[in-house]
């Protein structure tokens, strides 16, 4: 077993002005930087598996078979923890013996007590499906060692097919402030934007399985008053980038308002964690100016805002804080 724990982005759609073909200069650019200490690419075939009645789910884990050229793996991904694009979770790899994944393979621990496995596995059936060439780079940052992983292929279901860009980010070695503090400066870099959703999860909304991206108010203030300024903050960052996504994949910025509601909270929050005596984090000092910019923007200029760097690189200082 090992605790998988990465950050990812999204390469930014060109519509929103970065077309995505220049990435590759940047990213050349970027890794010219940094101590690379191997590179290689690889093209990759998943299958993702669950029942019918997705009981997988249900349990939150994630079950796929990996093939390449040289290599064939069945993995499963267990419940773990998110938090605005930095993802860790416990997973478990092995070989694999035919088309379908042997759940008898994996640790007896993993499964809820007198949960049936051998009812699980018969009920077993492909649901989606994620090819896509991977391309990477180990990197020596910070006493740690990071894969830094650029993904482009596609994701397919019987509802569609959707594109794959993405940048990963996964700790090999060493303390996740590393991992945070070269995410923060890849982030910086223009044309990214934090990616919420796993390929899992994409995959299982085409497969006409996953909830829509659908707009939602905050809780009532009342509601509120029972989380502390840490869980306020992370539900505020939550809200922002859900309405985000929605903006940008959808196009609708009627979800404009959502997004910065999250803001607001988060601001308000920080505000109150600072009146109870919790030292104020540099970040703070972006939250009044950014706010009253964003009440000032036309739908253009909201638009060019989400194609911005210095917003990602403020989620992940978010991040950075709510994560210590």
């Amino acid at each position: 077993m090992q605790t998988e724990i990465e950050i990812k982005f999204l390469v930014a759609d060109p519509a929103l002005g970065d077309p995505a073909d220049s990435m590759a200069n940047k990213l050349d650019i970027f890794l010219n930087s940094l101590t690379v200490v191997d590179h290689s690419e690889v093209e990759l075939g998943n299958i993702y598996f669950d029942t019918r009645d997705l009981a997988l789910r249900r349990l939150d884990m994630g079950l796929r078979i990996r093939r390449s050229n040289d290599f064939a793996e069945q993995t499963i991904k267990c419940r773990g923890e998110g938090l605005g694009g930095l993802h860790a979770r416990p997973e478990y790899n092995g070989p694999v013996r035919g088309e379908l994944p042997c759940l008898a393979d994996f640790p007896a621990t993993i499964w809820p007590q007198g949960e049936d496995l051998a009812a699980l596995q018969a009920a077993l059936v492909p649901q989606f499906r994620t090819d896509f060439l991977r391309r990477h780079w180990l990197i020596a940052w910070e006493g740690a060692e990071i894969e830094l992983a650029w993904d482009r292929g596609e994701i397919v279901g019987q509802e569609g097919r959707e594109a794959i860009d993405e940048l990963e980010l996964e700790l090999k070695r060493g303390s996740a402030a590393a991992l945070l503090t070269l995410a923060e400066s890849l982030g910086a870099m223009p044309g990214l934007r934090l990616g919420v959703q796993s390929k899992a999860q994409r995959g299982y909304r085409l497969a006409g399985l996953g909830k829509a991206l659908v707009a939602r108010p905050l809780p009532q203030r009342g509601d509120l008053d029972g989380l502390s300024p840490r869980q306020q903050i992370a539900l505020g960052l939550e809200q922002w980038q859900h309405h985000e996504q929605i903006c940008v994949l959808q196009q609708d910025m009627a979800a404009w308002p959502d997004l910065v509601a999250g803001l607001a909270l988060i601001a308000q929050a920080l505000e109150h964690s600072v009146a109870m005596g919790e030292p104020a984090p540099e970040w703070n000092k972006a939250m009044a100016p950014l706010l009253a910019e964003l009440a000032q923007l036309d739908e253009a200029g909201r638009r060019r805002w989400l194609a911005r760097a210095d917003y990602v690189v403020l989620q992940l200082a978010i991040i950075a804080w709510l994560w210590q």
